[in-house]
């Protein structure tokens, strides 16, 4: 698209599937120890949970944290509230590494491959820096920067991570490209001055990070996944 030199990738339920690990790790203690639990409502509310932290941090009523400590306090509670898991401190621990462990999904790589050839590609994301780190090690994919809102003194949907972002790239706002799979995210960026992609999310997520209300019409493109957002956005459209 014209005037645009850079993409910012959410990642965070964009381009890594945080759902199928979680479960499994979950379905695993819960057969372990003979407890029934269900997998996905016990990874949902983990991913709620931080999201609610997330907002409190935001708001200054908890101290800043990164992802990392957002998580492991939310499964502190809910380790209270699923008892027949019986998750200690060990437990905890190598739950919380989980995190570490996405894999993006399976058509991302090519795309991202072919994204790269034409534009700077960062990954903006509210996840720690060592989650994102290590979750592109996972998938082997390599990106031209990540910056993580632990950096930053913000975190996203708020302007001044956006803003950033673009400064870093020495870049204007119109001239970044927002990529994300939830709406609260790419309206911020919107808000922001921002160019903005909506990808059809592959996960289930937490009804506050907007999926219902989204209009096709609210963001620049609106596609169904990575390949047609290469095929929209690179000159040479890979058969």
């Amino acid at each position: 698209m014209h005037g645009i030199e850079a993409l910012a990738f959410d990642v965070g339920g964009t381009v890594f599937d945080w759902q199928t690990p979680i479960r499994q790790a979950i379905k695993s203690l819960a057969d372990e120890r003979d407890a029934r639990v269900d997998p996905k409502e016990f990874a949902l509310a983990w991913r709620t949970g931080m999201f609610a932290v997330l907002a409190q941090v935001r708001q200054g009523d908890l101290a800043w944290m990164n992802a990392d400590q957002m998580h492991r306090l939310v499964l502190d509670d809910l380790a209270q509230k699923y008892p027949a898991l019986e998750l200690s401190e060990y437990d905890r621990d190598e739950l919380n590494q989980v995190w570490h462990q996405l894999k993006a999904w399976p058509e991302f790589p090519a795309a991202l491959l072919r994204l790269r050839q034409e534009y700077k590609v960062i990954v903006l994301t509210v996840l720690s820096w060592s989650i994102a780190i290590d979750c592109s090690r996972c998938s082997g994919i390599s990106w031209d920067g990540i910056l993580s809102c632990e950096f930053l003194g913000h975190y996203k949907p708020e302007s001044q991570v956006y803003h950033a972002g673009a400064r870093l790239l020495g870049l204007e706002p119109d001239q970044v490209m927002m990529v994300a799979s939830h709406a609260v995210d790419l309206r911020g960026a919107k808000a922001a001055g921002l160019h903005t992609a909506y990808v059809d999310p592959k996960s289930d997520e937490p009804d506050f990070l907007g999926f219902a209300d989204t209009d096709p019409q609210e963001f620049d493109l609106w596609v169904s996944d990575f390949t047609k957002l290469a095929d929209r956005l690179c000159s040479r459209v890979t058969k």
